[in-house]
């Protein structure tokens, strides 16, 4: 019977991957789900036999690492010293909020391990680490001038760095050269995002207020943490992160509806669609755990009449706000907007209500698959810009997030 299922489980993967064959619509599409699924394959391996002592630790890293939103919003910025359309603003945000994520859930996590430091431990010395990390990224902006591959072998090495950060969490001997070595890759993603955007002086000023503002907030709020809300700060964290991917979503459609229509293909569009219905569920489903962590909100579970026929209504308007995204969003800019709205407000609610008719006993849970949600989106929004380092950040942490999942559900028996 084992060999039975396992036969069957080969097949159905089998037939899958020829679907996928069928409908891929362009060699780009095909490349990118390549490294989609080589990604989700090895944040499906790496977080196997993670020590329990270190769930939260591995969420804390994985959400930083998510943080790689940023990346979206930077494609999305423009317009000078300050923002000048809708579509340039939310990008500014989108990284800027991203950035709280990243220096916040780095440093939130570095609080996790330090818990575990004992007095008569040898002196470490991970900072050193700096300086090949530094070195790369200094040794970079210098090809980056006569060598356009450069960037992309940048990219390769941001996501070799954020592998290295998760898998490396699953251990308590490789936890903090985990951390280091998720720190290092993110560092590089942004350096190789940089490098592949041309633009005025001007706006690389709003990058670094970008950049620099939410960084600096981010380390404020993780600074003034103490050890006993840690969890429910990564959960708040992770609101940002679904922000983050509905505000690049909206930002990407605005501009190409209004300056190159004609981009707003059917992968592209699906691309916006998911990230801003995985982003929505993420932020509002997000800041209801941290509520719940936290005291702010009874820890409860919300127990509305027709609580499932609610779901299933707010999820079925979410798929028809997708649909018509889909349908007539590359021709009638409106509709879109509306669409794009719908699908915020409704995706939104879900994630509230959903996550509020849970207790506050699961919220650990809850965020781990809300951990592997931001994956997702992040994951939709490589193939919107058809950027591969977020195909495979976002897979990595989607998987990876779903398998801690897995889990965690079987050690508190749920």
């Amino acid at each position: 019977a084992m060999y039975t299922e396992s036969a069957k489980k080969a097949g159905y993967g089998a037939a899958a991957m020829l679907g996928v064959g069928l409908v891929s619509p362009t060699a780009a599409f095909s490349n990118m789900f390549t490294t989609f699924a080589l990604s989700g394959v090895i944040g499906y391996q790496v977080v196997w036999g993670v020590a329990h002592s270190l769930h939260s630790p591995l969420m804390a890293v994985t959400n930083a690492v998510s943080g790689m939103t940023a990346v979206g919003g930077m494609y999305t910025m423009g317009g000078g010293l300050v923002p000048s359309t809708l579509s340039e603003t939310l990008g500014f945000t989108a990284t800027a909020i991203s950035a709280v994520n990243i220096t916040g859930g780095f440093l939130v996590t570095k609080k996790m391990l330090d818990m575990f430091k004992r007095p008569t431990d040898p002196p470490e010395f991970y900072e050193l680490y700096a300086y090949p990390t530094a070195g790369f990224i200094g040794g970079f902006g210098l090809i980056n001038l006569g060598f356009p591959q450069a960037a992309s072998i940048a990219a390769t090495a941001s996501a070799l760095g954020c592998i290295g950060g998760i898998a490396g969490l699953a251990s308590q001997s490789t936890a903090r050269m985990g951390l280091v070595s998720g720190m290092s890759g993110v560092s590089i993603g942004i350096a190789a995002t940089i490098g592949s955007l041309s633009w005025p002086a001007s706006t690389y000023v709003q990058l670094a207020a970008a950049l620099g503002g939410g960084g600096f907030a981010g380390y404020e709020i993780a600074k003034r943490v103490d050890p006993t809300s840690l969890p429910q700060t990564v959960a708040a964290f992770h609101s940002l992160v679904g922000l983050a991917a509905v505000f690049s979503a909206a930002a990407d459609y605005l501009e190409h509806a209004a300056h190159s229509p004609e981009m707003l293909d059917g992968v592209r569009l699906t691309s916006i669609a998911l990230a801003s219905v995985i982003g929505g569920v993420t932020t509002t489903g997000s800041v209801i755990a941290f509520g719940k962590l936290n005291g702010n909100l009874s820890s409860a579970p919300l127990q509305l009449e027709q609580r499932d026929q609610i779901n299933m209504a707010a999820g079925a308007g979410t798929v028809a706000m997708m649909g018509l995204l889909m349908t007539m969003g590359h021709s009638h800019p409106a509709a879109g907007m509306v669409a794009l709205a719908g699908m915020g407000v409704l995706s939104g609610g879900l994630g509230l209500h959903m996550t509020a008719s849970i207790g506050g006993a699961d919220m650990p849970v809850v965020i781990t698959v809300l951990n592997s949600y931001s994956g997702w989106a992040l994951c939709a929004e490589g193939f919107m810009l058809d950027k591969p380092i977020l195909t495979t950040v976002g897979a990595l942490i989607g998987s990876s997030g779903a398998i801690l999942t897995h889990i965690m559900c079987v050690a508190m028996n749920r």
